[in-house]
């Protein structure tokens, strides 16, 4: 029982630390090619931003990269493998949400009142 405990504990704190708004904002930015510091800060405000990218590089979800923008280049930020496939997953489950609710009412308590009145 205390295995299964640590299992769902391990799961929950991943979970957690993928959920964080700035992280995913990082992540999904980085989905179709890498990008630069000053591109990210764009969305997001220095701190957050410096926080997610130390906790998805310790993840291992991103690496530092090269592009070559300049004669010397630029230091940047790209999705790894791992990280490629976290946003792949994030993705589908976001898809299988909108399948399972596109037959629900989009506003519940509007739905319900109607049918109410309907009596």
């Amino acid at each position: 029982m205390e295995l299964k405990k640590l299992n769902v504990e391990r799961k929950y704190n991943l979970l957690k630390r993928l959920s964080k708004k700035s992280n995913l904002k990082v992540l999904l930015s980085l989905k179709d090619n890498p990008k630069k510091w000053s591109d990210l800060e764009k969305s997001l405000y220095k701190k957050d931003l410096y926080h997610s990218i130390r906790e998805l590089l310790n993840l291992g979800l991103i690496q530092i990269t090269v592009i070559h923008d300049t004669p010397t280049g630029s230091k940047a930020y790209e999705l790894t493998p791992l990280g490629k496939k976290i946003v792949r997953h994030i993705e589908e489950m976001e898809k299988e949400f909108e399948k399972y609710h596109k037959g629900l009412p989009k506003e519940p308590d509007k739905f319900i009142n109607e049918l109410l009145d309907k009596d």
